[in-house]
């Protein structure tokens, strides 16, 4: 995810801080502040991501405030549809960790 400063660029919100990322083919804005994401989710849900941050060490912590940002999107569904195809044994679209090239999709049998 891109991240931008305050004042750096016009697209940033009122905290001055957003992520950018790609959900469902489309690029999405994320808060990216603890009170901005927080104020996206909804009471339950901050009362878990409080409890989740405060037993996560620091270096942890981007990583969870991440997927915090990302629960009010598809983003989760969109994961499950890309395991549930690879848990088939569909790699199309993958990337060997040796090669640029993506993978063919199966052939049909």
């Amino acid at each position: 995810m891109g991240e931008d400063r305050k004042g750096e660029n016009s697209n940033t919100g009122s905290s001055g801080i957003l992520w950018h990322t790609v959900v469902s083919g489309r690029q999405i804005d994320l808060p990216a502040t603890l009170p901005t994401i927080r104020a996206a989710l909804t009471a339950a849900q901050a009362a878990d991501l409080d409890a989740e941050i405060a037993r996560t060490p620091a270096l942890d912590l981007p990583l969870v405030l991440a997927r915090w940002a990302l629960a009010p999107t598809d983003a989760a569904e969109e994961d499950e549809a890309v395991f549930a195809r690879l848990a088939t044994g569909d790699f199309s679209d993958c990337v060997a960790a040796s090669s640029d090239e993506p993978r063919p999709r199966p052939e049909a049998s």
